[in-house]
């Protein structure tokens, strides 16, 4: 089922893709390889708009995976999971790659180091971050260039790795012992069906859980669901989720880790630095601000709530982030069962204000002067709720009824 809706994905965002004409392809001469290469370019939607700069995902053996690599740009960006990033596709020869990938790796390597970077990052704005993506024996080249030129790539996505020599295995061993001061993340599948490169792997994999380090992500999945052909999809969805996991809005499943995490002071600097890394708005995300809410409503934790209302300046968030009626009535009555009747009958009279024929809000402000003892208030909001639930056909009319009734 996951293949299928990955399929999905893939075929209305190609068709979009084709539609808007925002892929490129050029010929590039290089003097390294003796060759000339066929490098495809995706440039994000709003690259047009302005100077802003963008990391770049390298995806080797284009001629396959390029559009993964776009899909997944389209997906993940659409949700907030993922920043727009631009795609760089590298097409190679099925006979060549051969070579290329291993035997001659280091020409390669010197290709994209010395002709195909420099030529992207000076005709195109982009970051410092750079992803490379490799299958099968590009995925073992990854791990080359992750032991030999670690500063190359921020990010390896390895999919179905294989050709991971003892050299590959001894040059990144050495690597981890020398502690690299940079910031990466790898995360590598494999099918557990693929029996030649599990050996090479598992020596691999104890190679990082050897030399455990601070700043290397290492992630490694080997799977029973995936086999030779499937990863890239995977390799590609959860890999950009990793390398990119600051990104997407902070949420929080208890007070108790709000708290661990370092409260409202760490929050805060958590999105200043986001904010520099990817040139965006260092406010805190609102949907942060809404699991908060919701958080210390459920735990009932009244001071903290309270504290990040008035540290974000709540009550205008709730006045426009909500689209439900249901959550005025749900934050009016955290308000009023804490004795904080002022602040009740603002957020109730706010949810008012959005949806004056919301009748579920109504009640509750008659209720409200009901509990205050202004009886003649409280009969003239009964009333109103009656009159839009009978115009509306509600089904809680006739709870209205009945506790209108109650109350008399």
């Amino acid at each position: 089922m996951e293949k299928v809706f990955y399929a999905i994905i893939l075929l209305f965002t190609t068709n979009h893709i084709v539609g808007q004409g925002l892929d490129d392809s050029i010929l590039l001469k290089s003097a390294v390889l003796q060759d000339q290469r066929e490098i495809k370019i995706f440039l994000p939607s709003s690259y047009e708009d302005g100077s802003k700069t963008y990391p770049v995902v390298y995806v080797l053996d284009a001629q396959r995976y390029f559009l993964n690599g776009v899909v997944f740009q389209q997906n993940l960006t659409w949700q907030e999971i993922a920043p727009e990033f631009i795609v760089v596709g590298i097409s190679t020869d099925p006979i060549k790659r051969r070579n290329l990938f291993y035997k001659e790796s280091s020409k390669f390597i010197r290709f994209l180091e010395k002709e195909l970077i420099p030529k992207i990052e000076t005709e195109y704005r982009t970051t410092n971050e750079r992803i490379y993506f490799g299958w099968e024996m590009a995925g073992g080249l990854g791990v080359q260039i992750l032991a030999d030129k670690t500063d190359l790539f921020q990010g390896y996505l390895l999919s179905s790795p294989t050709h991971i020599s003892k050299y590959r295995l001894k040059s990144v061993s050495e690597m981890l012992e020398n502690s690299p001061k940079q910031q990466l993340a790898v995360y590598s599948v494999l099918g557990t069906v693929e029996n030649w490169a599990i050996e090479s792997m598992f020596s691999l994999d104890s190679i990082f859980q050897k030399h455990p380090t601070e700043n290397i992500q290492w992630k490694y999945n080997l799977s029973d669901n995936e086999n030779h052909y499937t990863t890239p999809l995977t390799t590609i969805n959860e890999g950009l989720k990793l390398f990119f996991n600051d990104y997407g809005p902070i949420r929080f499943f208890s007070v108790n880790e709000f708290e661990e995490f370092g409260g409202i002071a760490k929050l805060k600097e958590h999105y200043a630095n986001r904010a520099d890394r990817y040139e965006i708005s260092n406010d805190i995300h609102n949907d942060t601000k809404h699991y908060l809410l919701v958080q210390t409503h459920n735990e009932n934790n009244f001071n903290l709530f309270d504290a990040i209302i008035r540290e974000f300046d709540g009550k205008s968030f709730i006045k426009d982030y909500y689209r439900q009626p249901r959550w005025f009535k749900r934050f009016y009555g955290f308000y009023f069962d804490n004795n904080k009747i002022e602040d009740a009958l603002e957020i109730l009279n706010l949810g008012l204000d959005k949806f004056p024929n919301a009748s579920m809000l109504h009640f509750e402000k008659a209720n409200h002067y009901r509990a205050l003892g202004n009886v003649q208030e409280s009969e003239l909001w009964y009333k109103k709720t009656i009159k839009i639930a009978k115009n509306q056909n509600e089904s809680e009319l006739e709870d209205y009824i009945s506790k209108w009734k109650k109350n008399n």
